[in-house]
């Protein structure tokens, strides 16, 4: 892979301190129908997605600010904090299903503080972490192997912690039937201290200072942001590519409860979504990324791809409330195949995306002194999606359907996979845009150089 045994093993740690802590509040949802964790919690699905959104809210502010803290504090003392803090909240969260005052509050607050956690402290403490162990050209590398390490590790420990969730919620149902949400949470606390102890011990620490031209927060770096066309563009390509990452999870409902999909098989398919093809294709998409340095044209396709396959999983069931339930055995059968298909596809695509999405930065030559400012503006656009998609599906669900699940929300799932296939094709109006002005950029320097020489 062209990198160190010392290397590998800190990106390894780095890819596992990723997957634990994004693994409860969001990619648990990937493998778990939204409507199954709600009931563990004890709150309604349209509360559940509330509490996601609220994440979004506070996740905002926090972005912006994040990369302004990591040039401020050791990165390494960051991590370990913010990783620490998330496992404490995570406890807190485990015994939810057994509180019966002020329930959804505390979730409610549990998102609000995972989220600042998470993106004021962790985030742009470990990218950029990850960012020191290689070279800016080899980016897109370096992200598939953490890439593709994050979804090796993450498919060892969901698997874990849902066997133990299916074991105490189905086998030992009637003695630890009660203890199958919270044991799956506190199994991913107990590897967030282990993480902890291998960051500690395993990962380096930089101690040098803060260089010249390094990214800082001024007014002037603000204004460069603000008023650059580009970043703008880039900010809507790469919410574009995060709406299918984070709205996927909407699928996994969609198949088991719309669908009537067996769960221990949409487990296995979120499982090979989220984790499993993470590690099959991150490197190999990033390397061809960066083989062909046309980082911008590669997220089009990926995304005109991705806008197919879901338009298509959108369609096969028809609209209507009784669609799919009045379809023949057969017929049934055919729609719950090709969704899956199409879902399956989705994912494949969704990280090869998400593997090359930061390399857009290089290609609009944003100067390393703005760096961390743009990579700040670009999360606060991007990454709102977090906060009003939620909050739409929040609606939806509340409003199109009974929070029971099964078919009764099939409409209220349509149509939140409805708007990310439209914010993904708007995205790729963004990249085509980028591209044509960047070449046409290119040739008028180009012609400058001439006239010079």
């Amino acid at each position: 892979m062209g990198i160190s045994k010392k290397t590998f093993t800190v990106i390894a740690i780095l890819a596992m301190a990723d997957v634990l802590v994004m693994a409860v509040p969001f990619y648990l949802k990937n493998v778990i129908s939204s409507v199954v964790i709600s009931e563990s919690l004890g709150i309604l699905p349209s509360q559940f997605s509330q509490a996601n959104s609220i994440y979004g809210y506070v996740s905002l502010p926090s972005y912006f600010i994040g990369g302004w803290l990591a040039d401020k504090i050791s990165l390494k003392k960051l991590t370990l904090v913010g990783l620490a803090s998330i496992g404490v909240v995570g406890l807190w969260y485990g015994f939810i299903p057994f509180i019966a005052t002020a329930k959804v509050i505390q979730v409610y607050l549990i998102f609000a503080l995972w989220s600042f956690i998470t993106c004021f402290i962790f985030w742009a403490a470990l990218w950029k972490l990850l960012s020191e162990q290689g070279k800016p050209e080899e980016n897109g590398k370096l992200n598939g192997i953490h890439g593709s390490l994050n979804g090796l590790i993450g498919t060892v420990i969901i698997a874990i912690a849902y066997l133990v969730f299916f074991l105490f919620g189905t086998v030992w149902k009637s003695s630890l039937g009660d203890w199958a949400f919270p044991a799956l949470v506190f199994i991913f606390t107990g590897f967030i201290i282990a993480n902890c102890f291998l960051i500690f011990f395993f990962v380096p620490e930089d101690k040098t200072t803060k260089k010249d031209g390094e990214s800082d927060f001024s007014l002037k770096s603000f204004k460069n942001i603000l008023f650059n066309w580009k970043i703008w563009l880039v900010s809507i390509l790469i919410l574009g590519v995060y709406l299918y990452q984070s709205g996927l999870s909407i699928f996994v409902t969609y198949m088991q409860d719309v669908l009537l999909i067996t769960a221990s098989l949409v487990v296995v398919f979120g499982i090979l979504r989220t984790y499993l093809f993470r590690f099959f294709f991150s490197t190999y998409f990033g390397k061809m990324a960066d083989k062909s340095q046309k980082y911008i044209l590669f997220i089009i396709i990926g995304l005109a791809v991705a806008s197919v396959l879901c338009l298509i999983a959108v369609i096969v069931p028809g609209f209507s409330e009784n669609s799919f339930t009045n379809m023949s055995k057969g017929s049934k059968t055919l729609v719950q195949v090709s969704v899956v298909t199409m879902y399956l596809g989705l994912g494949i695509t969704c990280w090869a995306l998400v593997t090359n999405r930061w390399a857009t930065i290089y290609v609009i030559n944003i100067s390393q002194k703005d760096y961390g400012m743009a990579v700040g503006f670009i999360s606060l656009i991007a990454f709102s999606a977090d906060a009003w998609f939620w909050q739409i599906d929040s609606i939806l669900l509340k409003n199109l359907g009974s929070e029971a699940g099964h078919v009764d929300n099939k409409l209220a799932n349509q149509i939140s996979i409805i708007i990310i296939l439209c914010f993904g094709l708007l995205a790729m109006i963004a990249g085509g845009v980028l591209i044509y002005a960047t070449k046409k950029e290119a040739q008028k320097n180009l012609s400058k150089q001439v006239l010079t020489n």
